[in-house]
């Protein structure tokens, strides 16, 4: 007995496909022999031969036999064939053939596409007369039909395949082509921009730079989009900051936030450490797509993008990216689409134009799968959305991100100043990690109160836009509460503040906001050491 090993569980291909139907036809049926052949599948005929009894020599195992049947079946309108008994029949050269191999009697059943083209033949051979029936060709047919149905489907597949590369090429080779002249109109455009021009001229170039920055989006997103659906787009491992690359890619925002006059913060947490393994590119990617969505659809108020340690699995590190924007909202049954390709699920206004491609948290979804995390998203209309990533990263070292101690600021009384609530609290949160002492006020009037009632001091931390009042006359206020004493003042400011030399002159120092943590724990350290004495 004749046949090829079947040990494997899965269906590969087309060859695993017909070594297990053959395999279930010897146990269907009877007949001494089982044949199988398939053309126009792969470049090679595909043969397979089940022998009870040794029936055929290894001279005949081949395509000339198929060729015979195959041609009765072809006399046969290209239908099922049941012969009973090969001597019994007229005569013919293929019918002669087949009887002078020892085979009396036989079923033979084409394999047929949709479109009706043959793609080989399934027969049972016996050299008993009478061994087949009417049942056992109906059975057959059933047989060969699913068979059919599998071979059709691989082709598909194939076919899926060929149009997904060639879709790929088209994109690449598109992507290509524009890219080149689009680089030279973004060069100029960006040249243009630092000669002297009328406001109306400016007004045009503003325009050009932000269609240039469109456009260019586009492409990335759809040449990202293509590669992802296509399978070609893969995962790298390598040693990155990820508190840098998360501050990094916001700060790339901020400049714009402050222009809509949106307070962005940043809260990292301290337990993350310095350097872990990923695909830093990737999670930059996500973090960009997500803030810029946050960014658009966030006329006022604040953008909260927070980044939290999970509990370690081996020798995994989980991170958990969080942006909360007080933006316009998602209603609950457009929530469902928000991660589908080419979708909108804000419609643009009289006020508002939004725009975009509909691929970009898409892109973020299969990015984040990818890499075997997840991302989730909550949103009430009117009220803002909270989009939750989760992801886990091999840690490279164990080195904290900030290397202090907890304690670095023990007995340091500081007083923050800033009108905005969760600004305020995340401030207070970092200080307080760090063993200072906190006060925190919303107006002038409370700082002023708090800082007459206790000036021990040690530093003051005020925001640039205290609701009603200079940040330069609340700082000489403050310092006529404490006349003897060089209390040091830190502004923090808006990226893209500017700022003359009077008002800086007034503070120790400036702190950009968003803040990071590093920035301000150096800052701090710096001041303290130089407004107290060596003990």
């Amino acid at each position: 007995m004749e046949m090829n090993d079947t040990g494997s569980s899965a269906i590969r291909n087309i060859e695993d496909a017909a070594d297990r139907m053959i395999e279930l036809l010897s146990q269907l049926f009877k007949s001494n022999t089982i044949l199988i052949s398939v053309h126009g599948v792969s470049s090679d005929p595909l043969l397979r031969v089940f022998n009870r009894e040794q029936l055929l020599g290894p001279d005949i195992q081949g395509s000339v036999l198929f060729d015979a049947i195959g041609s009765l079946i072809l006399l046969n309108d290209n239908g099922p064939l049941l012969v009973s008994d090969t001597h019994k029949q007229p005569a013919s050269p293929a019918l002669d053939f087949i009887h002078t191999q020892g085979v009396h009697s036989f079923i033979g059943v084409p394999l047929l596409t949709e479109d009706g083209e043959s793609l080989g033949t399934i027969c049972l051979l016996d050299p008993a007369a009478g061994r087949h029936t009417k049942g056992d060709l109906d059975l057959l047919s059933a047989m060969a039909y699913f068979f059919t149905y599998i071979m059709n489907l691989e082709r598909k597949l194939e076919d899926l395949e060929q149009r997904r590369q060639t879709k790929m090429d088209l994109f690449a080779m598109l992507s290509h082509e524009i890219r080149t002249p689009m680089n030279g109109i973004i060069g100029m455009t960006d040249l243009m921009m630092t000669t002297e021009m009328n406001e109306q001229q400016q007004y045009y170039m503003e325009i050009i730079e932000s269609s240039n920055a469109k456009l260019l989006q586009f492409l990335n997103d759809v040449l990202d989009f293509s590669k992802m659906e296509a399978g070609k787009l893969l995962i790298e491992k390598e040693p990155f900051d990820i508190i840098t690359a998360l501050e990094e890619s916001v700060y790339l925002f901020s400049t714009k936030a402050f222009e809509k006059n949106l307070e962005v913060i940043l809260n990292v947490d301290s337990e993350i450490p310095l350097y872990v393994l990923g695909d830093a590119p990737k999670i930059r990617q996500i973090i960009m797509n997500i803030v810029s969505n946050a960014l658009k659809f966030t006329h006022a108020g604040e953008i909260l993008i927070e980044l939290k340690s999970l509990p370690v699995l081996r020798e995994e590190i989980g991170i958990r990216i969080t942006v909360t924007d007080s933006g316009i909202g998602i209603a609950q049954d457009k929530l469902k689409l928000l991660f589908n390709k080419y979708t909108q699920v804000h419609q643009s206004s009289e006020l508002h134009h939004y725009g975009g491609t509909g691929l970009g948290l898409a892109i973020c979804k299969q990015l984040v799968e990818l890499m075997g995390g997840e991302i989730s998203a909550e949103s009430q209309e009117g009220t803002g959305t909270k989009l939750e990533v989760t992801l886990y990263l091999e840690k490279y070292t164990s080195l904290p991100s900030i290397p202090f101690e907890k304690d670095v600021l023990d007995a340091i009384k500081i007083l923050v100043v800033d009108d905005n609530q969760t600004s305020l609290d995340v401030i207070s949160s970092v200080l307080e990690d760090w063993s200072v002492a906190v006060s925190s006020a919303r107006t002038a009037g409370e700082a002023l109160e708090l800082l007459a009632a206790n000036n021990h001091y040690d530093l003051i931390l005020m925001d640039k836009d205290i609701a009603g009042t200079e940040a330069t006359e609340l700082a000489k206020h403050m310092r006529q509460l404490v006349p003897g004493r060089k209390l040091p003042v830190i502004l923090l400011a808006p990226l893209g503040t500017n700022l003359d030399e009077e008002t800086k002159a007034q503070f120790s120092s400036i702190i950009i906001k968003p803040i990071r943590k590093v920035h301000l724990l150096n800052n701090i350290l710096a001041l303290l050491k130089h407004s107290k004495p060596e003990s």
